[in-house]
């Protein structure tokens, strides 16, 4: 099951090599992006083996948490390694 990580705790599992993905559409990367992300829209999650290292934790982002809730949920099914996404996504993590 994937798991809610607020930004310290993203923080943590960053510096110990999870991979931060933004699930946002490109036409919405002009608002704030956090630093070392992989972009790979929701609309293309199928891609993700092939964009997004699974072996090792990955943590999905995106405005405001719903999509990569979703991104979580399906990442689930084809990653052996914890799965999160970021609690109140970007919005939550600039207001905290």
């Amino acid at each position: 099951m994937s798991s809610e990580v607020y930004k310290g705790e993203m923080e943590s599992l960053l510096s110990t090599g999870a991979t931060l993905v933004d699930v946002r559409e490109p036409h919405e990367l002009h608002d704030d992006a956090l630093p070392g992300h992989v972009n790979l829209p929701l609309s293309r999650f199928g891609e993700l083996a092939d964009a997004v290292k699974l072996d090792r934790p990955v943590i999905f982002y995106c405005r405001s948490g719903m999509r990569a809730y979703q991104a979580a949920q399906m990442a689930e099914r084809v990653s052996t390694q914890p799965v999160y996404y970021l609690a109140g996504g970007l919005l939550g993590y600039l207001d905290s």
